[in-house]
């Protein structure tokens, strides 16, 4: 069956409906048409919420939970291949970038599944309250009710799982919204969270831009937390819209890798080949930004310059191609843009030169302290390298920053590794690795315009719960 045949964007209540306005998914590549996606509007986004709300009512036992997660787990790996097509032409990532992400997000369900059962409160205790020595208290844990589930294009599976996967362990129902130009993975997880048995309204699905159903999103008082990721803007539009409502915001980023002196610097090139370029540079905690101590400068720079060199980008799907397109046209020309304007000033520079959505890998050495390559987001296969004085220098620079996703430091010396650790202000400090090393298992988030709140399922589901107090007032016996 084709793409197009089985695609469908708006799923409420247990069916799968079809709707006049119609969404085009693209393949980022060639820019064919993939599929024909229904797009919900501001009252099927209501339908959804009415419906989750609803179904909120009525959470399913943590034994029910885990086994349906477990299940979309299995079914996710049986149609693989499937999955995998739809995500190459939607994303214009690589198969092995897709197959990665697949074992990743199915990883994450099965996690989710595990804190499903895990969910407890704790004693509290009250003897050393007067008048309360023969009470006893202790927490339960609750499903907060509706959650609102916004996901990116960069990550359209294991971002999703982050998100549905602790929701539904945690007893909630959510209204997921993938963004437009990658709803298919969406899609394909919804039909296998139908498939795997979860009971109609707790996975509702509302495919359509921002600008059309956000506002019907944020306007619902029945909504009790939002999970975004995306840009800082949309993050303090939905912060603000939001209300007395939970939000969990991973929003913009501009990684650094700090590069001590005494760094192994064949390490720093090897991770850097495959955190700068992965995914054309889509992704949140992409190296963008390198810091590296003067006396290396030149040797780390030439280093790179040679590995950079070597990357072909181009088809996605062909033999040899180690950077696909970007998300659109427009998104690797506004990139071409700033390497163009960055590199008027640089001393050396790489790649940068643009075909269609295309771009190829870009090393910028030194660009001016206020282009757009250092102070902004670019999303885009382009890495800036830049001298400091020392470590203290790199640390300022990253804090000066308004950013403070992740961070990478690279340096032998222990004393040197725990104080940029102590002193980074960023969510997560990763010592010899660099910015993008991310595991499921681990507390994931930023702070400053990065965001707030963290991903990983054991923390996500303890924030998607509330606790209740249950205090006991007990007699001796008679």
């Amino acid at each position: 069956m084709s793409t197009a045949a089985r695609a469908s964007g708006l799923y409420i209540d247990g069916e799968w409906r079809d709707a006049a306005g119609r969404i085009e998914v693209l393949d980022k590549y060639s820019g064919e048409v993939l599929a024909d996606v229904a797009e919900a509007t501001p009252e099927d986004a209501k339908d959804a919420i009415a419906g989750a709300n609803r179904a909120s009512e009525r959470p399913l036992e943590e034994g029910e939970r885990a086994r349906i997660l477990l299940r979309v787990a299995d079914l996710m790996e049986e149609r693989a291949d499937r999955l995998v097509d739809d995500y190459v032409g939607e994303t214009g990532f690589l198969e092995a970038d897709a197959r990665g992400e697949l074992r990743r997000a199915v990883g994450i369900y099965r996690l989710s599944a595990e804190e499903a059962l895990r969910i407890a409160g704790e004693q509290v205790p009250l003897a050393a309250t007067p008048g309360s020595e023969n009470r006893l208290a202790f927490t339960t844990r609750v499903p907060v009710g509706v959650v609102v589930a916004i996901s990116p294009f960069n990550a359209p599976l294991s971002t999703v799982a982050h998100k549905v996967g602790p929701a539904i362990a945690a007893g909630n129902a959510v209204v997921l919204k993938p963004a437009e130009n990658t709803p298919l993975s969406a899609i394909n997880v919804v039909r296998a969270f139908a498939d795997a048995g979860l009971p109609p309204g707790l996975l509702q699905l509302v495919c359509a831009p921002g600008g059309v159903i956000g506002p019907a999103l944020l306007d619902d008082d029945r909504v009790r937390f939002y999970t975004f990721t995306g840009s800082t803007a949309v993050g303090r539009v939905i912060a603000a819209g939001a209300g007395l409502a939970r939000t969990h915001l991973e929003l913009g980023s501009n990684s650094v890798s700090i590069v001590a002196a005494d760094a192994r610097l064949d390490d720093v090139v090897r991770l850097v080949a495959t955190a700068g370029f992965r995914k054309a540079g889509q992704v949140c905690t992409s190296v963008q930004r390198i810091l590296v101590e003067h006396t290396r400068f030149d040797e780390l720079t030439a280093a790179l310059a040679d590995r950079v060199a070597g990357l072909k980008a181009g088809d996605p799907r062909a033999a040899g191609t180690d950077v696909g397109p970007l998300i659109s046209e427009a998104s690797s020309r506004r990139a071409a843009t700033w390497v163009e304007t960055a590199g008027r000033s640089a001393r050396l520079r790489v790649g940068g030169e643009r075909s269609g959505s295309v771009l190829t890998p870009a090393l910028l050495a030194e660009p001016p302290e206020e282009s757009e390559v250092l102070t902004q987001e670019i999303f885009a296969p382009v890495v800036s390298v830049v001298p400091v004085r020392d470590l203290d220098d790199a640390i300022a620079r990253v804090n000066a920053g308004r950013y403070g996703l992740q961070a990478g430091v690279f340096t032998q010396d222990l004393d040197r590794a725990f104080h940029a650790a102590r002193s980074l202000r960023v969510g997560g400090v990763m010592i010899n690795d660099t910015s993008s090393y991310h595991a499921d298992a681990m507390p994931y988030g930023g702070v400053k315009d990065s965001g707030h709140g963290v991903e990983g399922p054991r923390y996500a589901v303890h924030d998607m719960t509330d606790p209740r107090i249950v205090v006991l007032n007990l007699r001796r016996p008679q």
